[in-house]
Order: structure tokens, then sequence, then C-alpha cells
């Protein structure tokens, strides 16, 4: 399949649908009653005041995950459900867990954060793909 074949087939509506979806579902992952706790820990273990910038992070962050729905949406559209979850499975776990791996193991970081932060993808990937073959 070759590049303009692949961004026709991005069905846009269902990306925007699914970006929204993946704050919704990092908050959830992130909130006290499932790996908040878990994560704020292991990112900070001293409990020091942290100045963010709140725009530049949810901006990021919005950019960063509508691009990787719509390459999700680019191969799975029109591909079914199964295809579609095994698709986010595989590039999760292929791609997304072993280059995470090296980030977290070059900065030091714990495997119990590297599960947290690459388990949501595992998770996010595998239910828009699902999602995506579907609509």
């Amino acid at each position: 399949m070759n590049l303009s074949n692949l961004i026709q087939n991005i069905h846009w509506l269902p990306v925007i649908v699914m970006t929204i979806f993946s704050f919704a579902f990092g908050a959830f992952w992130h909130s006290p009653f499932i790996f908040g706790k878990f994560w704020k820990q292991e990112n900070n273990p001293n409990n020091e005041s942290l100045k963010i910038n709140a725009p530049l992070i949810f901006g990021g962050t919005a950019l960063l995950h509508f691009l990787a729905v719509a390459g999700i949406s680019a191969v799975v559209s029109g591909e079914g459900g199964v295809n579609g979850f095994l698709f986010g499975l595989f590039v999760s776990l292929i791609w997304i867990l072993p280059a995470m791996g090296g980030t977290y193991l070059f900065a030091n970081r714990s495997l119990k954060l590297l599960a947290i932060d690459a388990g949501m993808y595992i998770f996010l990937f595998s239910i828009c793909g699902l999602v995506l073959g579907i609509w």
C-alpha cells in the first residue's frame, strides 16, 4: 500500500472521536482508583511541587494522539473489529513498548512506571484499532 492510499483510507470523524476518547481513557487510567497513585509516586518520589505548562502538555498530547490514531485508521479502516484490535495490539507490543522500554532504561526509570505508561498505550491502541476497524 502506498502513502496516498493510506491517507485516503483515514476516516477523520472516528479519528477525532477516538482522540477525544484517548483523553478520557488517559484520565481514567491515571486516576487515583487505577494507577494514578503509583504513577505519581514513580514520577515524583519526593512529592516536590512541579511547575507544568498545561497548554503545551495537553495541546501536544492531543496532536500526538491525533497523529497516532490517524495512523491506525489509515491501516485498519474497514478491516473489521478483530483485525483492528489485533493491529493496535501488535503496534503497541512490537513498536511502542520496545521504544518506550529503551527510553526508560536509559532514563533509569522504573519497570513499574514502564508497565503503567506502556500498558495504557497497549489498551488504548487496541481499543482504537477495534473501533476504527469497525467504523
